[in-house]
């Protein structure tokens, strides 16, 4: 009996031994801890290893422990044209396009004759670069209702071949020249870049009991993301971020949430000399204050998007989800500039006694409506209608520029609004986006090159009523995106048709087509005075796998309308604007 007794304890230790080598698989490591358990569920059938795999397979989870997200992406751009043929060499107004000429086109290349000449000036039209982002949004789990999160970001859309180290002017006799390079050194702000290697875009934390609270810096989206986008498709630049103190809760199937936010803090007693230590807010009086009130209903716990997706997927019942949106921003000084630029004895910034203030008296209140309606009608259609609608009402009191001359009051009256209506069926998709920005008549059009303060017909423009979308809202490659800035003054339509050749929710291979037409509200805020923004092209084609591995090859040609002529006060040196072609690529990995 001993010896019998000992056997199956030597039988036991065998089998959970065995158990552990499979456990630590790298195929089985891979799949995470589900699969573990389904193994020890399995093992336990028949209590082999009596009742021990039970209790192993009910194990609590421990904390803290890290759940890792972000992507890796590259990205390939080239640009013919992408100036429109409408810069001239020594005239800085003359350009319509965000979109810079190549250096050789520039005034200093072109004045002179040898230089010129060496160089090989022939209306070159072709830009091309290529940049990187890796994106690392861990969460920290530090207890059952408390978490931790952040996103950074290295190197992000640094353009490859920016930052050699080489020094230049002498300072590296190894390397002369930068023909001599012979690696990339990391970027630094100030010394050899505008920004550093790594940077760090959200950091904040929430607590949830029976309501989430979450304090820190985070991103701000909302809808459909033309008023508050937070940047978060792989292909977003930008992103808003707000330093935020946020509460949510839920209330009769209805969230309710309330925010305040630092939007700016004015002067701080920061010191380029203090190493350590708490700077502090040197008053509130140059503060800019926000506070954020929002009521919608949409699912947001993964319990409530598993509930959703089997109503709308299995039992096809129609899914409305609703919410309305307000910000309240108010400022009753700002600093004034013309001080806070003087230079100390200790060579940093202004002294206490130095630091002026100068009246704003500036508000706004800004309410926005969002909509979603979604009914699938069996196993192969389903149909999406969403909508967004914003406006921005308030006024600046006083209006300052740089010599602090008083330019009077500024009334703000903003509108702006999205629809996008998408049908499937099996792998294909057909939709349409549409919408509008109002604009105004002052003098100057875009985001990238011209003042929202800007004068009509040589007086200020008191009335500023140019609505723009935020910046990661895309629905083009180039007239919007890029020579634009981003939508404003104008309503777009954009058809389009996308198939997938696989037929299945993980894989995708397929091709896109989007066919955009814009004119513009406002004919004489454009360069041209004319009302017509072009009509531009796109496709795409995509491959995606269910690895995180995404591959998108994207043309578009923009055919830009009268309203990106030049045309100059006094009509001499007219440009009209001609057609650009893109070609773009990205290689994305998510996890």
């Amino acid at each position: 009996m001993k010896l019998m007794a000992n056997w199956m304890v030597t039988a036991r230790l065998a089998t959970a031994a065995l158990l552990c080598v499979t456990v630590v698989s790298p195929a089985l490591a891979a799949s995470g801890d589900d699969e573990m358990d389904k193994l020890l569920d399995k093992a336990a059938e028949g209590d082999p290893l009596g009742g021990w795999a039970d209790r192993m397979a009910e194990r609590p989870r421990t904390f803290p422990y890290i759940k890792h997200h972000g992507y890796f992406r590259f990205r390939g751009d080239f640009f013919h044209n992408g100036h429109l043929s409408t810069v001239i060499p020594g005239d800085d107004k003359s350009g319509t396009s965000g979109i810079d000429a190549p250096l050789t086109e520039n005034a200093a290349n072109n004045d002179d004759p040898d230089i010129a000449a060496q160089v090989g000036t022939e209306d070159a039209k072709v830009i091309a670069s290529a940049n990187i982002r890796f994106r690392y949004a861990p969460i920290i789990h530090v207890a059952e209702s408390l978490r931790i999160h952040t996103t950074i970001d290295i190197l992000d859309n640094i353009v490859l071949g920016s930052t050699p180290d080489f020094a230049g002017n002498g300072a590296r006799p190894d390397v002369p020249l930068s023909a001599f390079v012979g690696s990339a050194a990391p970027p630094s702000s100030g010394v050899n870049g505008f920004r550093d290697g790594i940077r760090i875009k959200e950091a904040f934390a929430e607590f949830q009991p029976a309501f989430l609270l979450r304090v820190g810096r985070m991103k701000s989206h909302w809808g459909l993301g033309i008023l508050a986008n937070g940047g978060s498709d792989v292909d977003d630049d930008f992103g808003d971020y707000a330093d935020r103190a946020m509460i949510l809760l839920k209330l009769y199937d209805v969230y309710i949430t309330a925010a305040w936010d630092f939007v700016y803090s004015g002067a701080v007693s920061d010191d380029p000399t203090q190493n350590f230590g708490q700077p502090k807010d040197l008053g509130n009086a140059d503060d800019v204050q926000q506070w954020v009130v929002a009521f919608f209903q949409r699912p947001l716990s993964e319990k409530e998007k598993a509930e959703r997706l089997v109503a709308t997927t299995e039992k096809f019942k129609p899914a409305f989800d609703w919410g309305v949106y307000g910000v309240f921003r108010q400022q009753d000084f700002d600093l004034d500039l013309g001080s806070f630029n003087l230079v100390n004895n200790n060579g940093g910034g202004p002294s206490f006694d130095q630091i002026g203030l100068v009246p704003r008296d500036a508000w706004a209140f800004i309410p926005d409506l969002w909509l979603r309606f979604e009914q699938h009608f069996d196993f192969h259609s389903s149909l999406r209608v969403e909508l967004e609608l914003a406006g921005i009402f308030g006024e600046v009191g006083s209006v300052d520029n740089e010599l602090n001359a008083n330019l009077g009051k500024r009334t703000i009256q903003q509108f702006g609004g999205a629809l996008e209506v998408e049908y499937s069926w099996r792998q294909l998709n057909v939709g349409i986006h549409t919408g509008f920005a109002t604009g105004d008549s002052a003098e100057g059009f875009g985001v990238l090159d011209r003042n929202t303060l800007a004068e009509v017909d040589g007086s200020p423009n008191t009335d500023v009523t140019a609505f723009k979308f935020d910046r990661d809202y895309q629905v083009d490659l180039l007239l919007f995106r890029e020579v634009i800035g981003t939508i404003t003054n104008t309503f777009y339509a954009k058809p389009y048709v996308s198939y997938d050749f696989f037929d299945s929710p993980e894989d995708a291979l397929g091709a896109r087509l989007d066919l955009l037409v814009a004119t513009a509200l406002e004919p004489e805020a454009t360069p041209g005075n004319a009302s017509f923004l072009g009509f531009e092209s796109d496709i795409r084609l995509f491959y995606h796998d269910k690895s995180g591995f995404m591959f998108d090859l994207e043309a578009g040609l923009l055919f830009p309308g009268a309203a990106l002529n030049y045309r100059p006060v006094d009509n001499l040196n007219n440009r009209e604007a001609e057609f650009a072609f893109t070609l773009q690529t990205r290689l994305t990995m998510s996890f």
